[in-house]
């Protein structure tokens, strides 16, 4: 039920992850339209959407919907909307979340990406994988001995240490701001849409109700009318 007849292949599930097949406007009132559906208090609703948010601006990709649920289940907040907040940390705001978090970082650890040894881009990014990939495959090809022997581990890991923690660093206070920027706006959407809601209720009801009063008051008119035309006969 509610599904399509046609399975989408793996092309399409990707391509629809990147550029949505009904267009961002409409997919995003869409997906509007589901997180303020959600049962629950505005709170809980407005709170667990932040706390997903939120999460996206970790680096701890991997876990973000458990770190959601866990935050959730702290703040009593609604676990379906976090773990749909998560959608705010997606392929392409992830690249501009990991250079703002690395670079906050540094600035308030006071230092400079010159004086770390690492300038944190997509270059860098990109070497790193290349790297942890061959390792991988050489790996499997000569075993797991002779692949310890030729990658240089050490240096691997004391890079990828230079660029974690400066981004721990700077995703504390990026957090909160982030939690703080999102909550109130879905608090108040929520708070909107159900208050328009019961409103729209209220006219369908007021419709139903006056419906039998009309039809009445109609018949009446009709007999009125009917029986002055017999008295002037």
């Amino acid at each position: 039920m509610f599904q399509r007849r046609i399975k989408p292949s793996y092309f399409e599930r990707i391509r629809g992850l990147l550029w949505p097949r009904a267009g961002w406007r409409r997919s995003s009132r869409y997906f509007a339209h589901r997180v303020a559906r959600l049962p629950g208090t505005p709170y809980s609703i407005a709170s667990g959407f932040a706390i997903g948010a939120a999460v996206s601006f970790t680096p701890f990709i991997g876990f973000h919907f458990v770190l959601s649920a866990l935050f959730s289940f702290i703040l009593r907040a609604n676990l379906v909307a976090s773990l749909l907040g998560t959608i705010v940390g997606n392929p392409w705001t992830f690249p501009f979340i990991w250079l703002w978090l690395y670079h906050s970082g540094l600035w308030i650890l006071g230092s400079d990406p010159s004086v770390q040894g690492v300038h944190f881009n997509m270059a860098v990014l990109w070497d790193f994988t290349v790297e942890g990939v061959s390792y991988i495959g050489r790996g499997l090809i000569f075993g797991i001995w002779n692949a310890a022997e030729q990658a240089d581990l050490a240096r691997l890991w004391s890079s990828i240490v230079d660029i974690i923690w400066p981004m721990i660093v700077g995703c504390i206070p990026t957090v909160i701001v982030i939690w703080l920027l999102f909550y109130f706006p879905v608090y108040r959407a929520v708070v909107m849409y159900r208050h328009k809601r019961i409103l729209r209720r209220m006219k369908i009801h007021e419709k139903r109700a006056l419906k039998p009063v009309l039809e009445t008051a109609k018949r009446t008119l009709l007999q009125d009318k009917a029986s002055q035309q017999d008295d002037t006969k």
